[in-house]
């Protein structure tokens, strides 16, 4: 088993060998090859060509006619103008005022909240009470 190794690994290593120094089976031919080439020839092509034709465009314009109830002209429309009416307000300014005694700035306030905290109230819940288990002890362990 080891000589097959031995024998491919050394088969690769010449064949790599061979084939860097001009040994090698392989052979390269150049040879010319004809390229087609395509001439343009300018063919020209019909456009439609815009071509104005005279036509008479009829607007209707309307036309009074009479009817049966009296119009009267011009003919009174309700317009609604909301206009905005500036409030004057006072602006407030800053008095200064002396004072005799000294006032200490910023000075302790205490706010007391109460806050009412619900209690839950217990609910029964049921316990099962099983007869072959002992729910008290016995002093006693020869009874």
């Amino acid at each position: 088993m080891k000589i097959l190794i031995i024998a491919a690994v050394l088969g690769a290593a010449l064949a790599i060998y061979e084939e860097g120094h001009g040994r090698s089976t392989y052979h390269e031919t150049h040879r010319p090859v004809e390229i087609p080439i395509y001439k343009k020839y300018a063919i020209p092509i019909p456009h439609p060509i815009p071509v104005s034709v005279t036509q008479q465009i009829k607007v209707p314009i309307p036309q009074p006619y009479q009817v049966q109830v009296p119009v009267p002209h011009p003919v009174p429309v309700e317009v609604v103008k909301h206009v905005e009416i500036p409030v004057e307000k006072p602006e407030p300014y800053i008095i200064e005022k002396k004072v005799p005694y000294v006032i200490e700035k910023p000075y302790a306030v205490t706010v007391e909240k109460h806050y009412p905290v619900p209690i839950p109230k217990p609910y029964p819940v049921h316990v099962p009470v099983y007869k072959h288990v002992f729910h008290h002890e016995s002093k006693d362990w020869d009874r």
